[in-house]
């Protein structure tokens, strides 16, 4: 199994941008995306990476993908929550605290490389995914076509799941991301799993999330 995800805790989050290159951002671990969710290796041309900070009242995610095709929407509202963001191409966090009643509960987040969001409360034991549910999430995402590369972030309030972190605590999680190769869909994953077929909502394959 993949290594723990480690959030590194800042005063204050930086602008919700994509800028990397801010001491905010330089103080996180970057961490490679870098398995087919079977764990597999993926083709060339999709390197992507994800970095985790935490605050007192958010956890903010960035990622940056390189693509060899671009699957987005080519208009769009990023201040409306776009249903089934996970059809095109989108970078993915699920996130377990403490506080759910069971390890088949958990929250998900997804950002598209146009900045468009999703969220949606999961209940693997009932098949609920309840899409309607509002976490109070923020999003940005850039594209660089000169670079063949995106980046997106996404700050989730701690509201969303009802308690906050201390330093040393660890929740559950894992990273995912979903690319096009002509008519190929290809499914990343940090933590693989087992499944016949593409499938991320496997907790069993969650990494500890610590908060340092």
């Amino acid at each position: 199994m993949p290594e723990d995800l480690l959030a590194q805790y800042v005063s204050q989050a930086p602008p919700l941008e994509a800028q990397f290159e801010t001491e905010s951002w330089r103080a996180a671990s970057k961490v490679a995306i870098a398995r087919l969710w079977q764990g597999d290796e993926p083709p060339d041309g999709l390197k992507t990476t994800a970095r985790l900070l935490w605050t007192d009242d958010e956890l903010v995610v960035g990622f940056e993908c390189s693509y060899v095709e671009l699957d987005a929407d080519s208009e769009c509202d990023p201040s409306v929550e776009r249903y089934a963001l996970w059809d095109r191409d989108v970078c993915e966090i699920f996130v377990r605290s403490p506080g759910e009643p069971a390890e088949t509960s958990y929250k998900e987040f997804e950002v598209a490389p146009t900045g468009q969001w999703c969220d949606l409360k999961i209940d693997r034991a009932t098949r609920v995914h309840d899409w309607e549910w509002k976490s109070g999430m923020r999003a940005f995402g850039r594209i660089d076509r000169g670079k063949l590369r995106w980046r997106a972030v996404m700050a989730l309030p701690f509201s969303a799941f009802g308690e906050r972190p201390r330093r040393g605590d660890a929740w559950w999680g894992n990273l995912f991301r979903v690319a096009r190769i002509g008519d190929e869909r290809i499914y990343l994953a940090y933590s693989p799993n087992t499944s016949e077929r593409p499938n991320f909502h496997v907790p069993e394959s969650f990494v500890r999330i610590r908060f340092g």
